[in-house]
């Protein structure tokens, strides 16, 4: 075809004008490149996002204090591995569930023993934690740990007292009863921290309560099999012969109690007990020694009168010395007799007062008697004067022991078998007996005539009034009054008499003197007066003398000098 073949016919003309033929081009064109380039850099960026994204896990908490929908992050030591996405209500509006993103590189430890829980500013006796996320926030934290992979957790509502790789060794400790122990309390070494209290949970016998602690290494490889763990208080008091002793150890131990742990000398070179190993925790360290006591015989006692004052767990003793606990007290009426009774039921152990051979040897004397009830060792020692007797032993809280004695004067009594337990025989107690002679007392005082001796003292009393209160004795006493005026007048007016007749005599001795000087003194006149003149001084002596006496004992005139005057009196 040219140009000519498709040049216009004339309009006049009746030919057909001819048909357009197309024809397909063949190949690929270009222009669909673009979108498939397109697509394919979008599958990669898709595939490298889907490819480099972490994984979805789900929390359940108890609640959501602090967890916002993108803000919140996945801590795991102090690094971003995860962001919380949503936060919503679980059916049955008891939990939150939280959907979080984790970074890729942490999916291969989420672990099903993996833990998280949140940080939140906590405010408790163990101390403060988590005051970092007053500035940047609340978030969670994670602890890996091995297990089966999983993407569902259980957040914890406490953190974890010890992170788990922290080195050390967790124990499990048995006690009847938990006391002040509680999560976070210290655990002791010879008064060194070397552990805590990580958790605590009933037995599934329920009758015990399992502590699980954790000691720090190297403290660990102190715990052996043989070591023993006891309850410790942070404030003791106890009464000694040497006064109040008062003991303090720390305020942690005070506030949140604490345990303490030994190994016996002869077992610390033994291997450390494992991870997980089982320990009973006593009391005190004082319940070790008891426990190693398993001999308890059950006895029986009944006592006379009232039991108040002594309680289930109260001593039992042998001169100051415990050797059992009262187990039971209760009380027996008997309908037909009206008689009311309160037997105490007791545990005596016997190798508290035996050694353990002895204990062993009468086990293979007497053993088939042991088997069939009998007690022959206690047998004899009842036979001897053995004797419970109540006791108080606190005068401040009346509380009541049972004190065991022998009492050679008492009548002879034998061990009672027939009874749910073999019984010892009592006597009274100190105050049982002291009432039983006041009413003895009171009784003899009943049958005396209070009557008639009121009556005579009465009289009698009567009579020494009239007495006191006669004129006569008023007028006696006057003139007896008005007698010793005159004699301590007399006494006065001898004195001064005597004075003077002790002068003159004075004087007559100077002149004698003067006149004998002259005289021979073996002159038979000069020994007469020599005599003379010492009888003179022993009577002006003894006139002296006279003289003092009258002036203490006036009444020595009267009565002589061994009257019964006021003076003898006094």
């Amino acid at each position: 075809m040219n140009d000519n073949d498709i040049r216009p016919q004339n309009p006049g003309s009746s030919a057909p004008l001819p048909d357009a033929i197309v024809e397909k081009r063949r190949g690929f064109s270009i222009v669909w490149l673009l979108p498939l380039v397109a697509a394919l850099i979008g599958a990669w960026l898709a595939y490298k996002t889907l490819s480099e994204q972490g994984p979805t896990i789900t929390l359940i908490f108890r609640e959501g204090t602090g967890l916002e929908a993108g803000k919140t992050r996945i801590k795991y030591k102090a690094l971003d591995v995860g962001v919380v996405k949503t936060v919503r209500f679980g059916p049955d509006l008891s939990r939150v569930i939280v959907s979080a993103q984790m970074d890729k590189e942490v999916e291969p430890h989420l672990k099903e023993n993996s833990r998280f829980w949140v940080v939140r500013p906590r405010l408790g006796f163990g101390g403060v934690s988590g005051l970092e996320t007053v500035v940047s926030g609340t978030y969670i934290e994670v602890e890996f740990a091995d297990g089966n992979p999983a993407r569902e957790f259980v957040g914890l509502e406490q953190p974890p007292a010890v992170k788990a790789d922290t080195p050390g060794r967790r124990y499990l400790l048995l006690t009847d009863k938990l006391g002040s122990i509680q999560r976070g309390s210290p655990i002791y070494f010879r008064d060194i921290q070397v552990g805590e209290v990580l958790t605590t949970e009933l037995a599934e016998d329920r009758q015990n309560v399992l502590v699980h602690g954790f000691v720090n290494a190297p403290y660990d490889r102190l715990v052996r099999d043989q070591s023993r763990f006891w309850k410790t208080s942070g404030f003791e008091v106890s009464l000694g012969a040497q006064g109040i002793d008062v003991r303090m150890e720390s305020l942690l131990s005070f506030v949140l109690g604490g345990i303490a742990f030994d190994t016996p000398t002869h077992d610390e070179g033994g291997e450390p007990s494992q991870s997980g190993a089982r320990f009973r925790l006593y009391d005190s360290f004082a319940s070790i020694a008891e426990s190693s006591y398993t001999r308890r015989d059950p006895y029986m006692m009944h006592f006379e009168g009232s039991v108040r004052g002594l309680s289930v767990g109260a001593p039992v003793e042998v001169r100051g010395i415990g050797i059992g606990k009262v187990t039971e007290v209760k009380l027996e009426v008997d309908l037909k007799t009206g008689n009311v009774r309160a037997p105490v039921i007791v545990e005596l152990e016997l190798e508290r007062l035996l050694s353990q051979d002895l204990v062993r040897q009468l086990d293979e004397t007497y053993g088939p008697l042991r088997a069939d009830g009998r007690r022959p060792s206690m047998e004899r020692m009842v036979e001897r004067g053995l004797r419970a007797q109540l006791k108080t032993g606190s005068l401040l809280t009346g509380q009541l022991f049972v004190d065991l004695d022998f009492y050679p004067d008492s009548s002879p009594l034998q061990l009672v078998y027939g009874g749910q337990h073999p019984e010892i025989p009592t006597v009274p107690g100190a105050l049982e007996a002291f009432q039983k002679i006041a009413l003895e007392v009171l009784d003899d005082l009943r049958k005396l005539p209070l009557d008639r001796i009121a009556d005579e003292l009465l009289g009698t009393m009567q009579g020494a009034n009239r007495l006191i209160n006669a004129p006569e004795l008023r007028a006696a006493i006057r003139s007896l009054d008005a007698l010793l005026k005159d004699v301590r007048s007399l006494t006065q007016t001898a004195d001064r008499q005597v004075a003077a007749l002790a002068a003159d005599a004075g004087k007559t001795l100077g002149a004698a003197r003067s006149t004998l000087e002259g005289v021979d003194p073996e002159a038979p006149l000069m020994v007469d007066l020599a005599n003379l003149l010492k009888e003179l001084a022993t009577a002006a002596r003894s006139v002296r003398i006279l003289t003092d006496h009258l002036e203490r004992h006036p009444e020595s005139l009267l009565y002589g000098k061994g009257g019964t005057g006021r003076g003898a009196r006094r």
